[in-house]
């Protein structure tokens, strides 16, 4: 794709990541290996055919097909090769980079044709029925928390802390089930009797994993999926109703860090 291929909404200048090579038990520890099988099962099987199934038949129909399909193998050509011998932490790594390479770059195209409200019913109404059809038990795995929580009793203290124990803190760090999504994260507030669990990612799987030279802007974060594939569907599938987990995403861009908030009623 040319330079003049990339939109003008996309000509930022926040700061890209760089890769980083973390040690031999983040490479080969246990969350390593539950971020391995998590990104197979959810962003190979179920997620990436998004691209491929959907955005990619509609810029089709939107614009100049024979070139829509030469700009998608081009960016499909940028994939980086999963090899079996390598460690369960960099097959997460980069199959999370391609994921996020070609929905960035499909995002990107779309911003050509429409509005921002036909941008947003498109992909993040796709993602929301994808998520329904393909994704129940994760998301009655992550509605649990919120029902579970729901039966423990307030703790009456003097301070009314709400930071996290040892032990939560051990237990999230060590076995997180979304650490697959979004890479190393820590609790800033826990009071689940009260519906309240904060935690601050300082540096998101979705802006780290691909190489910044494979993006299809390589000077700018791939922003259009931080919010619209990210952040968009997640805020509209736990958006809190009857008193269910309500999930706030706070972006802090251009830089790669996010807080996510999960609320939930207690009574």
């Amino acid at each position: 794709m040319s330079e003049h291929a990339i939109i003008s909404s996309d000509q930022r200048t926040g700061r890209v990541a760089t890769t980083k090579k973390p040690g031999f038990y983040t490479n080969w520890g246990p969350q390593a290996w539950i971020d391995m099988w998590m990104s197979n099962r959810m962003l190979v099987k179920k997620a990436m055919p998004i691209v491929s199934h959907t955005f990619v038949p509609i810029l089709r129909l939107s614009g100049d097909r024979a070139q829509v399909d030469r700009d998608y193998e081009d960016i499909k050509l940028r994939r980086e090769r999963v090899r079996w011998y390598e460690s369960p932490r960099e097959k997460w790594r980069k199959r999370y980079g391609n994921f996020v390479r070609e929905v960035e770059w499909a995002l990107l195209e779309l911003r050509k044709y429409y509005s921002q409200k036909q941008f947003e019913e498109i992909v993040v109404g796709t993602s929301v029925a994808l998520s329904y059809e393909t994704s129940a038990d994760f998301l009655a795995m992550m509605n649990s928390m919120s029902d579970n929580n729901k039966k423990k009793k307030r703790k009456k203290t003097k301070s009314e802390s709400k930071k996290p124990s040892r032990w939560s803190t051990f237990m999230f760090e060590t076995f997180n089930p979304a650490h697959w999504l979004t890479g190393p994260a820590t609790i800033t507030q826990y009071d689940p009797a009260n519906g309240l669990t904060e935690m601050y990612i300082p540096d998101c799987g979705w802006h780290t994993c691909g190489p910044s030279d494979r993006l299809p802007n390589p000077n700018a974060l791939p922003e259009e999926g931080c919010l619209h594939i990210c952040k968009g569907p997640f805020e509209a599938l736990f958006n809190g109703e009857a008193g269910g987990l309500r999930m706030e995403f706070e972006p802090h861009l251009p830089e790669t860090s996010c807080t996510v908030r999960m609320t939930w009623q207690t009574r």
